[in-house]
């Protein structure tokens, strides 16, 4: 076996034990990936509204209500004419719906649309690009978009492959790897992957350590430091 392939199965060695210490995730392979994004972006409709998100609500027919109000801390928006709504943890359709029934009370009939104007979403790029912390996430933007965003691959960056990680609501964790050759050369099954709100994106080392140093950090200690408190410029030694 050649020093690549060797460089490679340790890799994936690291990365397996220390997934399998942590339990409660896993190294998605390429399938995983296909089948969480299917090769698309997150659909606007699963997008669920956030504190700091600005809003606009539109009512066509009674312009003089239209507003655009960021979504507090506390997940309320202040509105024209109703009491404040929680506007937060739900989907641009339900908040519109709970805007008519409550405009109902004032209005015959109320025609009401809500368009999320900025997200305050986040992605966090960390491990060896130039300039890792948190960037604003889209629906467009993919994990090697990220690694653009943070300047490209260090020159101690392993090169061969990156990392994803995901927290679902529930609080469990998935890494996802992407084989960088295999997107190169547009052979095997790795893709680029769709991020979602909050993804980590991880550039490892040449060194394997570094991988599981990190591993061991994001997954097996369950993510002990909030990204949000993530430095940009702050590289991972």
């Amino acid at each position: 076996m050649g020093a690549k392939m060797r460089g490679r199965a340790a890799l994936l060695w690291v990365l397996w034990i220390a997934l399998v210490a942590a339990g409660a995730a896993g190294v998605s392979s390429a399938a995983d990936q296909a089948a969480d994004a299917n090769g698309q972006p997150p659909q606007s409709a699963e997008y669920r509204i956030a504190a700091g998100d600005e809003l606009d609500i539109v009512l066509p027919l009674n312009p003089e209500f239209n507003v655009r109000t960021f979504v507090r801390p506390d997940g309320k928006i202040s509105l024209e004419l109703v009491d404040e709504i929680t506007a937060e943890g739900l989907t641009t359709a339900e908040l519109t719906e709970h805007l008519r029934n409550a405009y109902s009370t004032e209005l015959r009939d109320p025609d009401i649309s809500v368009n999320v104007a900025s997200m305050a979403a986040r992605i966090y790029v960390d491990g060896h690009v130039e300039r890792p912390g948190e960037y604003p996430w889209s629906r467009q933007v993919t994990a090697m978009q990220a690694v653009a965003l943070a300047g490209g691959l260090r020159e101690t960056a392993e090169g061969k492959s990156l990392l994803v990680v995901r927290r679902s609501p529930g609080g469990e964790q998935r890494a996802f790897q992407i084989d960088l050759e295999e997107l190169a050369s547009g052979e095997g099954e790795s893709r680029d992957l769709f991020l979602a709100p909050y993804d980590t994106v991880y550039v490892p080392s040449s060194r394997v350590a570094d991988v599981n140093k990190w591993m061991t950090q994001y997954i097996k200690d369950n993510i002990p430091v909030s990204p949000r408190r993530m430095v940009p410029g702050a590289a991972l030694e």
